[in-house]
């Protein structure tokens, strides 16, 4: 019988870092759900035209605060918006009213304050010519702290109807993506109660993926050896690939590992963080999650096609003296490109079979075609 031509290649060594692959959600890092402040019909919403939106009947004839200098809502659904953009407009009539009823008692105890301080000071002159009684005086020193304790009260009510006018116009506690309007114009809202829309961050966005209760024991150890550092005390970086990307092309990192793991299903929820400045992701997108579990170190590669299975396992055939063949037991690591890591078998320089391994046995000699790789 000839002697079988294979193709071969050396054991090399490259530094490496392992990885475990994950899936996972994506979240977004803040979620608002925007409630009206106040009870009211509204006038506009994201959702309404021009033709649709509702108008007040009269407007109040007050001062500069009156209805009719209300601002236009300019977003739509489904847009980004900032902190502090107008969303929905809540009829203002009732609130402006109330606001200058509360400044007119204001005004009103304010100059009844004046002329109680006025009768003061008459009562304290007269008290020093014995021309008045002590009963006399001290009514007017109880009237003007009376007066007083109104005006406070009074200056909080004027405070309180200006937020509640102020609340009249929705605006968005955040800057992110706004939702789908729920309630459009011309409807009764309650105060706190009413949705009118949600409001969602995309960048940054957080990915929650669950890491089986083996992984989790393995890093431990692995950190108690002084192999890996804590990912609650220093920044792990982690790669993210979505469902139509190859590999894993985004980066970010880990910031939250969470203090149990589930009982039910032994997994620990853990929380990266990744940049978004493309808008490529949003919130509930499946993730594949790639995650380091060593710290980098000199590791023995072969090409993966030089790897063969049978009932014994995996194995690899090493070239020896005089161009013959032995088998040997491998245990693989990770796969990177098209190089598989090699824990135990293979020392680097060794030239191993790559191409032909049907054709040759254990201890039969073969000869190499070509130059090794």
């Amino acid at each position: 019988m000839p002697v079988p031509e294979v193709e071969t290649a050396d054991a090399t060594t490259r530094k490496i870092i392992d990885y475990r692959e994950y899936t996972g959600r994506t979240a977004a890092v803040n979620s608002v759900e925007i409630r009206a402040r106040v009870s009211g019909y509204l006038l506009q919403s994201p959702r309404s035209a021009d033709s649709d939106r509702v108008q007040p009947a009269e407007p109040a004839k007050t001062d500069a605060t009156s209805s009719s200098l209300i601002p236009e809502v300019n977003v739509n659904e489904g847009e980004l918006v900032k902190q502090g953009d107008l969303l929905f407009m809540i009829d203002p009539q009732p609130y402006e009213l109330a606001l200058q009823q509360s400044k007119g008692s204001l005004e009103a105890a304010e100059a009844r304050l004046k002329q109680a301080n006025k009768d003061l000071s008459r009562s304290d002159a007269l008290l020093d010519r014995n021309a008045t009684s002590a009963a006399e005086y001290d009514q007017a020193v109880a009237a003007v702290a009376e007066l007083r304790g109104q005006i406070e009260n009074l200056r909080a009510t004027v405070a309180r109807n200006q937020l509640d006018l102020d609340y009249t116009r929705v605006r968005s506690p955040i800057d992110g993506l706004l939702g789908r309007t729920l309630v459009t114009s011309g409807n009764l809202v309650a105060a706190d109660t009413t949705i009118l829309t949600t409001v969602v961050s995309v960048d940054p966005i957080y990915v929650d993926f669950n890491v089986d209760e083996q992984s989790v024991l393995d890093y431990r150890k692995r950190m108690l050896e002084g192999e890996v550092k804590d990912a609650r005390q220093t920044s792990i970086p982690i790669r993210l690939g979505l469902a139509n990307e190859d590999g894993f092309p985004h980066e970010g990192s880990i910031n939250f590992v969470n203090n149990i793991t589930d009982p039910s299903s032994g997994n620990t929820l853990v929380r990266g963080t990744f940049n978004n400045d493309t808008g490529i992701l949003s919130p509930g997108l499946f993730a594949r999650i790639q995650a380091p579990f060593t710290s980098e170190y000199e590791a023995v590669l072969v090409p993966t096609k030089a790897i063969g299975m049978d009932q014994q396992g995996r194995f690899v055939m090493v070239v020896g003296d005089g161009n013959k063949v032995q088998r040997r037991s491998i245990k693989m690591g990770d796969i990177v490109d098209d190089m598989t890591v090699i824990r135990e078998g293979v020392k680097p320089g060794e030239t191993v079979v790559t191409s032909g391994l049907q054709k040759i046995r254990p201890g039969s000699e073969v000869r190499l075609q070509g130059a090794k790789s």
